[in-house]
């Protein structure tokens, strides 16, 4: 499950004075079982989740762009530092997606 779904859910079960294990258990696909609509949360928490995911949606980020074995030899730095940034720049596009995030760009 994505860290955004996570940080849903913790948060709509604080909203509703539920445990997140209650709000987890009516997960179906991508929206919530209406199991619990005895609890009358099903409403509001779909409809949540949707502005959640607008919400996300709307957020694209930036990332900057990779340096070349060249470039870092260039700027008086070894081979190792253009992979380096290389690879961390794509662990911070992990994150960002993993987050719902966007970037810019993919």
């Amino acid at each position: 499950m994505d860290k955004s779904r996570e940080q849903f859910e913790y948060e709509a079960g604080k909203a509703l004075c539920l445990p997140t294990s209650i709000i987890e258990l009516a997960r179906k696909g991508d929206g919530y079982d209406h199991a619990f609509d005895s609890m009358n949360i099903m409403q509001p928490l779909n409809g949540w989740w949707v502005w959640w995911k607008k919400s996300r949606a709307a957020v694209e980020i930036e990332l900057p762009n990779g340096v070349t074995t060249r470039e870092a030899l260039d700027a008086g730095y070894t081979c190792d530092y253009a992979a380096g940034m290389d690879d961390g720049i794509e662990a911070c596009e992990d994150a960002i997606l993993a987050a719902g995030l966007k970037v810019k760009g993919e």
